[in-house]
């Protein structure tokens, strides 16, 4: 698989690597994922039973406390998910907010990502709202539109 390459872009290599550490934390299964989010952060989980928006960090930083303790029982050690970035683009919409797409890979899936990230004060980007979906790979590269 391969990897965009890291943004040349300063303040979007930022956003790049804030993501790729999101990931890493991610496939560690933490459950400490409050410093990503915003107190108001939304999102939609790409979950069958979880089919509505999670609002507020404290909702979503359970709702991935859940996937964790699934993703223990059905394996030893992490990296749990093994996400790879196939995709990754950055939008910037005004001081201190940024809208980020990616495609992710793992396992036999596809997985879209949709971050409305917000800078704090601090410098520090977390995520607003994520919208995320998956999709089976497919098994020939798409066609373009």
């Amino acid at each position: 698989m391969h990897e965009p390459d890291r943004p040349t872009d300063p303040a979007a290599a930022q956003l790049y690597d804030g993501l790729r550490a999101f990931l890493e934390a991610l496939d560690r299964g933490e459950d400490a994922l409050e410093p990503w989010f915003t107190e108001a952060a939304t999102m939609y989980f790409p979950f069958l039973n979880t089919p509505g928006r999670v609002e507020g960090r404290a909702a979503i930083v359970a709702r991935f406390a859940r996937m964790n303790v699934q993703l223990r029982r059905a394996r030893m050690q992490p990296p749990y998910i093994g996400f790879g970035v196939r995709d990754f683009s950055v939008q910037w919409l005004s001081p201190g907010w940024a809208l980020v797409t990616a495609v992710f890979t793992f396992a036999d899936q596809w997985g879209r990502r949709t971050l409305l990230l917000q800078e704090t004060t601090a410098g520090q980007w977390c995520i607003h709202h994520l919208h995320a979906s998956n999709m089976t790979a497919p098994t020939t590269a798409p066609a373009p539109i």
